[in-house]
């Protein structure tokens, strides 16, 4: 009985947590989870949609920042595995109004680069990192997610390159063998 009783109490005081804080507790989408058509906005200006975003053979959204160091240190490797069948989307949702920096445009990069108001995205998908990468194909099902390879400090160090070897995977018509992975980098910061 004594047993039960602690097992309502844990229960109840998870359930007050995610009620108080839903952006806090978020499960990473499973592989096979559909990508939902969130409005997405570009950091440029103009509107946009996760669907449309997506190449001939799907799509990778890596979630990003414009103040994490993280991100910079990835970006070089991340922005190699873009192709126009299967593009690399930078999506932003951390909150602007707390964070003023990520309301700047950022750099210019070659690939979209949007903004998740309200963390929308970044929730459903659950997206914890910057960067957390989600990769999706053509079905818009999601095929891998986690982090980009096992050296997050060292692009010399690399010796799995999950993104990469997932991303040749899809794009040869093979099934992804990558196994979900933890990402690495700085918390987002959702609103």
């Amino acid at each position: 009985m004594i047993y039960v009783s602690r097992m309502a109490v844990m229960y109840q005081r998870l359930l007050f947590t995610v009620c108080l804080f839903p952006g806090v507790v978020v499960a990473q989408m499973s592989v096979g989870g559909a990508l939902p058509d969130t409005p997405l906005t570009y950091v440029q200006g103009g509107e946009t949609s996760a669907h449309a975003l997506l190449g001939t053979k799907g799509g990778v959204f890596v979630f990003w920042s414009n103040d994490c160091s993280w991100t910079q240190q990835y970006e070089a490797r991340i922005l190699s595995v873009s192709t126009a069948d299967i593009p690399v989307i930078l999506v932003n949702s951390n909150d602007v109004s707390v964070f003023p920096k990520e309301a700047e445009a950022g750099r210019q990069y070659d690939v979209a680069y949007v903004r998740d108001s309200g963390g929308v995205l970044a929730k459903v998908l659950g997206a914890k990192r910057t960067p957390h990468v989600f990769l999706f194909n053509t079905s818009k099902r999601l095929v891998y997610a986690g982090g980009v390879d096992d050296a997050p400090s060292d692009a010399q160090m690399v010796q799995d390159p999950w993104l990469q070897t997932a991303v040749s995977q899809l794009s040869s018509g093979q099934n992804v063998s990558v196994s979900p992975t933890k990402s690495f980098g700085c918390r987002i910061k959702l609103p």
